[in-house]
Formats: structure tokens, sequence, C-alpha cells
């Protein structure tokens, strides 16, 4: 019933009778007889904000010389231009990183950059950067010609834009983010997320799922500059190219990836990177030095071919290390941590989606910086969970991706688990279908039956609108 008033349960004390000694309690009316109130427990229940739906972010950005207008996916609107990693940021992701990248200068110095990159990246760029990484779980933009004559916002034209439109939520400190150097001599174009095949498309965008190609990037472009300069090498170089620092650059990056307790759509990656001398054992010193910092926290650094692992449960993959070598004498370390899931585990979250909260209760218990190892204290306790079913049938183009991607959208990121429940294809029509469980459970918001109810039955509107399947 508290969920039902947008009331959460944020904390169990005694009951001081002491100190309401014109107390009565009324207790069971019926019988004329009052409850005890000696070892009493007092519950104490707060506000819950609202649920806010999923928006449609109009952005603009720059991308190796082209001036790109896209949406982004309504799923990904409240992870948007957050600004954890902010100078003077006391959000837990950022804490971490300090954390880290202090702890990693004690053996190498640590340079982070300061440059804003884009979000969107050139699919040729991510071919050639991220083999690592599943072409389908990417969120594709395809840009779509736009009338060269039409009006392209400026910043302040945005801000004034703002109260025209509705589906167009781009704030000052947004618009920081999206500027052209030159907005005369770029190419003006407009784009929307589609799905694709990467190999048969080209001329395509797509959210960066990993800084790995800005950051090489931005260490070519540091070159070209000095090499402008006259000097060959970095001064940080000797003439084998073994520099003695990390290069580190942060930001978040974006997974299309299914509905699970630890799948996340958005994360913020620490990447550092740095060539060192094979004699110094730099591979092995980096292991030790890892482990010495996350080890009390549960993090697993384990040696596998090409580099290390870092695992952790429940969570699994939290970070990795990339060993190439680059000569006979020199050795390339490229650094990948999930700031997101360590931020979890070295403050003890119960959930990830915590993070992304926009109740003032969770930010203000970082307000002090508490070291690594301050358990967090929930704001609201035992939430409940409450599952429903869905069943529908699809067509021959059914993908279940998009499928994910709404069910995040209408749940207002409450659902936890997605499980396929049963699939059946019709042995006469080319059609199957397919019975999903979905679990809806928060820490963020409070959550009543209703809520949940209303949820899945939005969600049911949405499969049939869009992805035009039959609800059974």
């Amino acid at each position: 019933m508290a969920a039902e008033a947008q009331l959460v349960l944020s904390d169990i004390r005694p009951f001081e009778s002491g100190k309401y000694q014109s107390y009565k309690c009324t207790g069971y009316r019926s019988q004329d007889k009052g409850f005890h109130v000696d070892k009493a427990l007092l519950h104490v229940f707060t506000r819950s904000l609202p649920y806010v739906p999923a928006r449609i972010l109009k952005v603009e950005e720059v991308v190796e010389g082209d001036k790109v207008q896209y949406n982004v996916p309504p799923e990904l609107s409240d992870y948007m231009f957050r600004d954890f990693l902010c100078s003077g940021s006391v959000h837990p992701v950022r804490l971490v990183q300090d954390f880290l990248v202090e702890g990693l200068a004690e053996n190498w110095p640590v340079s982070m950059t300061t440059e804003t990159t884009p979000l969107l990246i050139t699919t040729a760029r991510q071919q050639t950067c991220c083999h690592e990484i599943d072409s389908t779980q990417c969120y594709w933009i395809h840009p779509l010609q736009k009338d060269l004559g039409s009006d392209v916002l400026s910043p302040a034209d945005r801000d004034k834009d703002q109260l025209l439109s509705k589906d167009t939520c781009i704030s000052a400190g947004e618009v920081d983010r999206v500027r052209c150097k030159d907005a005369e001599s770029c190419n003006i174009r407009s784009a929307c997320p589609v799905v694709v095949d990467p190999e048969r498309e080209t001329g395509l965008y797509l959210l960066r799922p990993s800084l790995l190609p800005q950051m090489q990037e931005l260490l070519n472009k540091k070159e070209e500059v000095n090499n402008k300069a006259g000097s060959r090498r970095d001064t940080e170089s000797d003439s084998d190219g073994v520099t003695t620092v990390f290069h580190g650059l942060s930001g978040l990056v974006f997974r299309s990836v299914s509905v699970h307790v630890w799948a996340q759509p958005a994360f913020h990656q620490l990447l550092l990177t740095g060539v060192f001398s094979v004699d110094c054992e730099p591979i092995t010193f980096l292991r030790q030095r890892l482990d010495t910092l996350l080890a009390s926290y549960g993090v697993s650094v384990v040696t596998v071919q090409g580099g290390l692992r870092l695992t952790a449960q429940p969570m699994g993959l939290v970070g990795k290390v990339f060993l190439n070598h680059k000569s006979e004498d020199s050795i390339s370390l490229t650094v990948s941590l999930n700031l997101d899931l360590l931020a979890v585990l070295l403050f003890s979250l119960p959930d990830w989606r915590l993070l992304w909260s926009h109740d003032q209760r969770f930010l203000k218990q970082f307000g002090p910086r508490p070291s690594p190892g301050t358990a967090f204290r929930p704001f609201s306790l035992f939430p409940e969970h409450f599952s429903f079913d869905i069943s529908f049938w699809t067509g021959p183009s059914w993908e279940e991706r998009r499928f994910h991607a709404l069910v995040r959208e209408a749940g207002h990121g409450t659902v936890e688990q997605l499980k396929l429940i049963d699939t059946f294809s019709h042995p006469d029509l080319s059609q199957t279908s397919y019975c999903y469980r979905l679990l809806y459970h928060t820490h963020t918001h409070a959550l009543s039956h209703t809520h949940a109810l209303l949820f899945h039955k939005h969600l049911e509107s949405l499969l049939s609108s869009r992805l035009q399947v039959t609800l059974r």
C-alpha cells in the first residue's frame, strides 16, 4: 500500500516509547486491547521520486569533420549527459576513477586527457579498432540526407527550441558536448537509430561501444603535433617509442545487450594505454598493482593469453588488460575497466542501476568523498518483486534485441530480468510464438503491483505498434 502512495520503506528502528509519553496505541479495537509498546519497531517511510518516461533526445555532434544530427534511442535517454566524471564530481563512478588513477600512479604516471570526444564514431573506425566487440551489440545510427538549405540550430537556438519541442531535451550542459569548431565547413546530416548489417552497409555511425578508437585518434593527433613541432618522438618516449606513462581517457560507452541483472546498456569506461620496455616486466607489475588495489573488494586478476582478465562475483567481467608486442624490446599495454561495476563492488551497492538515480539521497552519501570500502546505506529497504508473463506471435523479421530495447523503454528501467520461457513454431505458418517472463524490481523508486502492471500493459501496446507482433 505504501508503494501505491509513492512511498518507500527507508528505515526500521526501535520505537523509543520514553520520548512519547502521551502516545496511546489503538491496538485491537474489537477486543479493546492495545498493542505492546515495549520493544516495538518504528517503520519510517519516505517519498519516492516519480517515474519519468523515456524521451527522444536530439543531439548534434561533429564526427571526423561531419556535423551529424541524430536521435538517441529512447531507452538510453536517461543515461545521456549526466556528467558523472566531470571535475569536482563526487559521484561514486568518479571516486572509483580517482582511486584507480592514484593507485596506478604510484608505479606509472597517468596522464588523463581532458579533451571532449563525441559519442558517435564511424563504422570504419569501429571495424578497425574494436575487433573484440560483437557488432550485434552496437547501437547503429543511420545518416539520412538532409536539405542543406534547412537551418541547423545553434546552441542558443537550441535552448529556445526546448520550449517549443516536446521530444527534444538538450540542456545547456549537454550543448557544450555537441559543438562544431568550424560550422561553415562541416557537412550537415541527420541520423536515426536503425537495425543494420555492418558487413553490407557503409557510411554508418554508431554510439561508441568502446573508447579505444578515440584514444588511438587522440594519440595520433598528439604525434602529428609533435612531428610538426620538429620532434619525431614524444618527450616522454625514448628512441624506441617506449613511454614512461599511461595515457588515460574515460567516458560513457554503449552496448545493445539483453536485459539481465548485470547487463548494462551504458556504462563508464576507463581506458589506459602505454608502451613500456619488456625488461621492466610491466604486465607482472600491473597485475600485482591491480591485485593490491582491488583484491579486497572481490576482484580476481587472472592471466590469460594476450593479457589479463578482471572478474568478480556475481557480475562477472569488470575489466581487461590487452598486451601487444610492439617490438622485441617494447610491449604495449591497454587497460579497460568498467567503472560502474567497480563502483558497485567498492561501495557495496545492491544494484548498478542505483548509480543512475536522480534521488539526492543517493548522491548525498558521497558528498564527503568516502573512501572505497564504505558501504552504501540503501534508502529503499526490501523492494518488492513482481513477475508478469507476455506471449506473442512473430513473423520472419523478428529481432529479439529490439524487444529488449522496448522492455527497457516501457519498464522505466525497472525490469531486472527477462527470461525466455517457451517457443513454438507453427507448422503451417511462418510464425513463431514466444513466451517471456519479466521480473520488475527497483531500488530507486516505489514500485507497486499497479505500477508494474501499467508498465507491462504499456509494453504490450508498444509491441503491437512498433514491432507488429500479435499478442496472445
